[in-house]
């Protein structure tokens, strides 16, 4: 990978630990396509802390649709984890989302193994639902949670 910021962004990814080899060359895919196309189909949102990067999240929309969005990943360096910067990041997107459009709708898979519940509570509090759940999706135990949100220039993002 040739860009530094996508360098700093899977670097980051990979120190949580939370995800696997297979996903983090996904990442990295998305990461390529993004520095050759930026905005295209995945838009990438950073925060900073004291020069470094703090997390990443990247978003795009959702194919054949007015206003869906995908959150595909989001991912806070393990030092600056437990600081607001997750919250920090979905609340740029949903304000990104806002400028372009009155109104949008966001979608998030994740994974339902127990070592991912503080993933789901993430959503959870962000005001996102439970929309749907494939049992054994990934593999066996671990279940694809759906969750959606609704926004819009009249609601509180809730």
């Amino acid at each position: 990978m040739e860009n530094l910021l996508a360098e700093k962004c899977l670097a980051a990814a990979r120190s949580t630990g939370a995800f696997t080899p297979g996903e983090l060359d996904v990442l990295e895919d998305v990461l390529i396509e993004w520095s050759l196309h930026p905005g295209k189909d995945y838009v990438l949102l950073t925060d900073w802390s004291e020069g470094e990067l703090a997390g990443f999240l990247v978003y795009g929309p959702t194919p054949m649709t007015d206003f869906a969005f995908d959150l595909y990943w989001i991912a806070v360096d393990p030092a600056f984890q437990k600081k607001g910067i997750g919250t920090k990041l979905e609340e740029k997107m949903c304000s990104a989302l806002l400028v372009q459009s009155t109104r949008a709708v966001i979608r998030v898979e994740t994974a339902g193994r127990d070592d991912y519940l503080g993933q789901r509570y993430f959503y959870l509090a962000r005001g996102y639902t439970e929309c749907g759940r494939i049992p054994d999706f990934y593999s066996e135990g671990d279940d694809l949670v759906l969750y959606c949100k609704k926004i819009g220039k009249q609601s509180s993002g809730r």
